[in-house]
């Protein structure tokens, strides 16, 4: 008989302390938050003019190879591995300035997405406790739960007024 007033004691606590437990999108307040939106905007930016700078060398270099290509007959033997070991340098070098972008890119990325949470904690712990809430978890880590739980929306707003 004590055992089973344990369970019960277990089983009415844990029902009481669901009702502070809620989730959010973290995703969705990241792409429609204002502050959000600014770093997603800062990041795209940075990753369209990465990719236009790297397209324009890219061409410069088939066009490099396409008069190689189109000299290997005239021109002698020297002067065409010498071109030829001209464009591989320039590859190379290509290669590199692309790997550096991207880990520059990536970086940068990463800065910008934990600025965005340290920006945002303070403010869920505040919205927290104004709602007395106790945890709140990211949707994607939470196989099925009753929709009521979702407050993205609300901390949406409250994300936009308060930032």
């Amino acid at each position: 008989m004590g055992l089973n007033k344990f369970v019960m004691i277990i089983f009415l606590t844990n029902s009481n302390a669901s009702d502070d437990i809620y989730f959010i999108d973290v995703d969705f307040l990241l792409k429609n938050s204002n502050y959000g939106k600014q770093i997603i905007n800062k990041i795209e930016n940075l990753n369209k003019k990465n990719i236009s700078e790297l397209k324009i060398k890219e061409n410069e270099l088939k066009v490099l190879e396409g008069n190689i290509s189109k000299q290997k007959n005239i021109i002698s033997s020297e002067e065409l591995k010498s071109k030829i070991a001209e464009l591989k340098n320039k590859i190379a070098s290509y290669n590199t300035e692309k790997k550096e972008k991207t880990d520059d890119f990536n970086q940068f990325k990463n800065n910008e997405l934990n600025n965005f949470f340290k920006k945002i904690s303070p403010l869920l712990e505040e919205f927290m406790k104004k709602n007395s809430i106790k945890i709140i978890l990211d949707r994607k880590n939470i196989f099925i739960a009753d929709s009521d739980y979702d407050i993205t929306i609300k901390i949406l707003e409250y994300l936009n007024s308060n930032l």
